[in-house]
């Protein structure tokens, strides 16, 4: 198994604009190997809030040709020259692989 994780910080009261982008159906979920997503938002009362989207693909290879197909490409194209909405303070992404799962 294979794990995309994005953490998205947001300032207070927008994460469900991030929750909501990640909960309609796209092109991902037909993709060879994708197994599902999840998306986590950090309990806190007051404040920014962290929110992680972790994406599970069968393998890093199948992870690799989504990124190569023409569909995901041609979505990160239209939003070429898009600003980021101003709610969002930080992004990164990182990639790891599933060694333990009980």
């Amino acid at each position: 198994m294979f794990y995309q994780v994005k953490r998205i910080v947001v300032k207070e009261g927008f994460s469900d604009n991030v929750v909501e982008g990640f909960d309609r159906e796209g092109l991902i979920e037909k993709q060879p190997g994708f197994v599902g997503v999840q998306v986590l938002v950090q309990k806190v009362r007051r404040g920014d809030k962290e929110v992680l989207v972790l994406v599970s693909w069968k393998s890093g290879e199948d992870r690799k040709n989504w990124e190569k197909s023409p569909e995901h490409i041609a979505g990160h194209k239209a939003k070429t020259g898009e600003r980021k909405p101003e709610y969002i303070i930080e992004s990164s992404q990182n990639i790891y692989n599933l060694k333990v799962s009980k």
